[in-house]
């Protein structure tokens, strides 16, 4: 049977003398009675349920007043504090598994204990309790008592199971990842990389991102978790099939299970690229319009004046056969001029063409004027 502490060792445990005490080696029993007095107040005063149950006698040697309000049961119309009263407050689906883990606690190589189990309150409500506590022995290594601290986590939890359900109902991918292995992924992540949970729990989240992009994304990731870094930053993974994406990414540190971990925000942007880039053919082809427009009408104006000269110039019917193929050549050139210069003036679309030595630009007119369309497609990563 284990001794319990002496008066002294009681006071030593309870820290420094209370003020306006003598200080000496051995603290009268007044003082020693102020430090417990004033160690049950700080107890009752806890909004934790604090206890100490003694295995030998399995009674509650000690108990605040919040573990007492909690777990107390009447028995022959009193209240009373037993093992059976703390257990008739515990959901019976929960029994088995506090079995196991206190007997896991019990094993000579551990300490310790944890767990969460169900509440029920008097009037058929649930509460979410967290249980931690020591495991008391004495010298010679027998277990002696178990203490506690008992705390209500009922807010804590849903808490955590509203954000969970608003991040697995969330429009954005959204992934945590831990170790350098995704721990948690959402539906729209599933979606968006098109692959299952399975396939995607344990893995490094980068391999989705492409190699040219790694380097980068991971500083950039990193930078954001430091607090270095503010705004989101973009990057291109390749999905299941193959398919390029542009991802606009956040991250933020957080704790998952009692651990650091990284919270990350994952949104698909290909459509929000691709319609930058069609604006920016667009603008393309508007400055190309400006620009043939502007140069067809300064063109035009010289070129009638040549058209009305080169009129008066034409050669009579018995003029010799050299200057009428000079005057007929230099009419058709003129002529072809004044065709070119008619498409400038009615450029509607833009597009590349094949020349020997390399591809050039083109602009032309098509047999029928049509709307003005830019190629759809997703647009490519640039090389990094």
């Amino acid at each position: 049977m284990a001794t319990k502490p002496t008066e002294d060792e009681s006071a030593t445990r309870t820290g420094n003398e209370a003020p306006g005490s003598a200080s000496t080696d051995h603290p009268d029993i007044t003082t020693i009675q102020r430090r417990s007095e004033d160690l049950i107040h700080l107890a009752d005063r806890s909004p934790d349920a604090i206890y100490r149950f003694d295995i030998e006698s399995r009674t509650f040697s000690f108990f605040n007043r919040r573990f007492f309000s909690l777990f107390a049961g009447e028995e022959n119309g009193k209240q009373e504090l037993s093992p059976q009263s703390v257990r008739r407050h515990i959901h019976p689906g929960d029994h088995e598994r506090i079995e196991y883990a206190l007997a896991d606690s019990l094993a000579p190589a551990q300490r310790s204990g944890e767990i969460d189990y169900r509440y029920l309150k008097d009037d058929g409500s649930i509460r979410i309790m967290q249980d931690r506590w020591s495991v008391v022995r004495d010298p010679g290594g027998q277990i002696v008592a178990i203490e506690g601290f008992i705390r209500d986590t009922t807010g804590c939890r849903r808490a955590d199971q509203a954000f969970e359900r608003s991040i697995r109902n969330a429009l954005i991918g959204c992934y945590i990842v831990q170790d350098a292995r995704l721990m948690y992924v959402n539906p729209e992540f599933m979606r968006i990389t098109g692959y299952g949970e399975a396939e995607l729990i344990g893995s490094d989240p980068l391999t989705l991102v492409q190699t040219s992009d790694r380097a980068e994304t991971r500083s950039n990731a990193i930078a954001m978790l430091k607090a270095r870094r503010r705004d989101p930053y973009t990057f291109c993974i390749t999905d299941k099939t193959g398919n390029t994406k542009w991802i606009l990414e956040t991250a933020t540190s957080i704790q998952y299970n009692d651990k650091r971990a990284a919270l990350c925000y994952f949104m698909d942007i290909s459509q929000g690229k691709q319609a930058e880039a069609e604006r920016l053919a667009k603008e393309k082809l508007l400055s190309i319009l400006e620009l043939a427009g502007a140069v067809g009408h300064e063109l035009n104006n010289p070129l009638q004046v040549v058209m009305m000269g080169i009129e008066k110039l034409a050669p009579e019917a018995d003029a010799d056969a050299r200057r009428t193929r000079l005057y007929q050549l230099l009419k058709n050139n003129l002529d072809r001029l004044v065709a070119t210069i008619r498409k400038f003036q009615n450029i509607t679309r833009y597009a590349t063409k094949d020349y020997v030595g390399g591809e050039k630009s083109s602009i032309s007119r098509p047999p029928q004027p049509t709307p003005m369309k830019v190629a759809a497609g997703q647009p490519e990563c640039p090389a990094k």
